[in-house]
Parts: structure tokens; sequence; C-alpha cells
């Protein structure tokens, strides 16, 4: 089922000419090339892709619809947590009591999406597409998370299993070694 894991690269690097230091105060090795440690990595699943909508029962009506989508949970804040919504929630009554989720995650086979609920009449400015969320192998999490710190890329949430961060191109990704189904955080 599974293929063999192959090095990203393991191409030949010259030290940096005339530096006398590689980088973190590693002695120059002089003018011989270095070879990078091979990298492998186990990316297992994309975990979900997260949408931010306006109008959170007509995406969630959309979606269900359209691509045959089952709702997982829906939740909403409560305090430090999350509270889940009964399986037997209603829109219409929740519109006029105010008990509304923040999120709901959908699901059809391999595609989740998550909705996350950013108020009605919002006029997006930035994209919709609030990140992409990846799941990985716990070693593969450790090695992107030093990768992501070395190349200095903005880090907006890290945690023992997971980190949120922005890659050049402004796409935010959430890296997590944990099964799917939880709330966000």
């Amino acid at each position: 089922m599974s293929e063999a894991l192959k090095p990203v690269h393991a191409e030949l690097v010259p030290a940096p000419p005339g530096s006398g230091r590689l980088p973190l105060a590693l002695p120059d090795p002089g003018t011989e090339p270095l070879l990078p440690a091979p990298r492998t990595l186990r990316l297992e699943a994309l975990q979900h892709i997260a949408i931010r909508v306006a109008d959170l029962p007509a995406a969630e009506r959309f979606y269900r619809e359209f691509f045959g989508m089952e709702v997982v949970w829906r939740v909403r804040r409560a305090g430090q947590g999350w509270e889940y919504l009964p399986a037997d929630f209603d829109w219409g009554t929740a519109l006029r009591t105010g008990i509304v989720p923040e999120y709901v995650l959908l699901r059809n086979g391999p595609l989740q999406l998550l909705l996350q609920f950013a108020g009605r009449g919002t006029v997006f400015v930035e994209p919709r597409l609030v990140h992409l969320s990846l799941r990985v192998a716990p070693e593969t999490l450790l090695e992107l998370r030093a990768e992501v710190l070395v190349r200095g890329y903005a880090v907006a949430e890290s945690g023992e299993h997971s980190f949120v961060f922005r890659d050049p191109f402004g796409l935010t990704w959430h890296v997590t070694d944990l099964p799917a189904s939880e709330p966000p955080h």
C-alpha cells in the first residue's frame, strides 16, 4: 500500500565561500562540498480545507447538497473550550436563540471542509480560504517545524502536536500529527 520513502534531495551543496564559518557557528570545512542529510517526509493526509463564510447555514446547506457531505460536528466557544452542539441541531431555532456554531465540519469520503463563521454581512478583503490542514507523521511534524523556524516563516500558533504557519506565497498551513475531527484551537 505504501511506496518506499525517497529522500527529498541529496545533491552536494558547497560551503559558503570565504565565510570562515558555517551557520550555527559550525567550522568551515574549506572548499569541500557538504552532503546534506537526506530528508524523508511522511505526509499522511490532507486533514481539511478551512473556509470562512458570511452565511454559515447557507454554506452548510450548499456543501451538503452539492457534494453530498455529512455534518461531523458543529461547535461554538464555551469559555476556554468548545461546546459540541447536538446532532438534532436546528438552524431556525439557533438563529432565534443566538446559540449558533462558530465552526461546522463536513465530510464525504476523504474530503473534509471546515466552515468558519466570519459573521453575517462580512465583506471579505482577505482570501476566504483560512488554511490547509495537513496530517503528517510525528517525526515529520518535528522536521517541518524546524524547517519553518530556520527559514523564518511567520508562525501563528504552535503546540505539542501541531503548528500553524504562513508560507512565502501567503498560504496558511496547519500541520498536525493528530487524527481528524477535533475542533480548531
